[in-house]
Formats: structure tokens, sequence, C-alpha cells
């Protein structure tokens, strides 16, 4: 059910709109601990080592003010997406000079074939891509704006 063939599916309660952090690592642990509150991942702590291990390979800072950190292991039951808008933007890693306002936090299932890892890497970037999706996204004003905004773009 979150993640679909043709279009990228963030459930509500994995949205957190106005989140305050000070680094990368405060917006991982906060989105982790989200993924864990609605039942997405079951450790905390091992999904995040999964994360960061994907983040020291490739900082996953993409431009645009937007970063995709990803992990993916076997402590994942639905591979999804959390999506963290914070407060300010805010340097991603300790060595770029990228700053994010805007977190999208992919959980693979390790079980799940590598194709679905690519299809919301794909479903993401093209809503990304595409300047009318952006200009609603960073206008949206809370969370159910941005929920709107989601689903709105993909309902083709």
């Amino acid at each position: 059910m979150n993640v679909q063939e043709n279009k990228l599916v963030i459930k509500k309660e994995n949205i957190i709109y106005g989140l305050k952090a000070e680094n990368m690592n405060e917006v991982i642990d906060k989105l982790s601990k989200c993924l864990y509150e609605n039942k997405d991942i079951d450790n905390v702590e091992k999904f995040k080592e999964a994360v960061y291990n994907r983040e020291a390979e490739v900082p996953t800072s993409i431009g645009k003010g937007v970063a995709i950190p990803h992990g993916k292991s076997s402590i994942v039951n639905n591979s999804t997406v959390a999506l963290g808008v914070l407060e300010s933007y805010i340097p991603w890693g300790e060595e770029s000079e990228d700053e994010v306002k805007f977190v999208f936090l992919i959980a693979i299932k390790d079980a799940d074939e590598p194709e679905k890892h690519l299809r919301i890497l794909a479903n993401l970037s093209a809503n990304l891509m595409n300047d009318n999706f952006v200009a609603e996204f960073k206008s949206a004003e809370n969370k159910e704006e941005i929920f709107n905004v989601i689903n709105n773009f993909n309902k083709d």
C-alpha cells in the first residue's frame, strides 16, 4: 500500500511539518523514530546505521533544498518514505555546503526486489523535476497541504 507501481505514496502519519533540527543526524533520528512509531521499522538504531552507511558512500543532498537519505535493512517492515519539512534550512552533512529543508527518508525492506528501491527513487525524482510540483510543495504551509500536494500529483 505504501509504494505503488507508478506513484509515490507517503502516509500522512509519516510527514513531520516544522521539524526542528540543527543537523543531518537529528533529522535522520527524528524521521527514523517516526517510522518506528508507525511500525514501518522495528529498530531505530539499526535503521539509522543502514542510513548512515549509505550516506557515507555518497551524500544524498540533491540540490533545491532537498535530501533523499535511504536505508535498506531487514528491520524494515514496509518499504516507505518519511518526510521531514524542516523549520529552517540546515547544512546536510559535515563536509557539505548544501543546505536542505525538505528530507525524504526512504526505508527499504531487505526482502523487497531491488527494483522497488529504484522505483521509489524514480517516482520521487520525477516529482522533484516537475516545476509545478516543486512550487506547490514548497509553498505548502502545513502537513495536510504537503500530503495533498503529493497525492494530487500522483493521481494519474
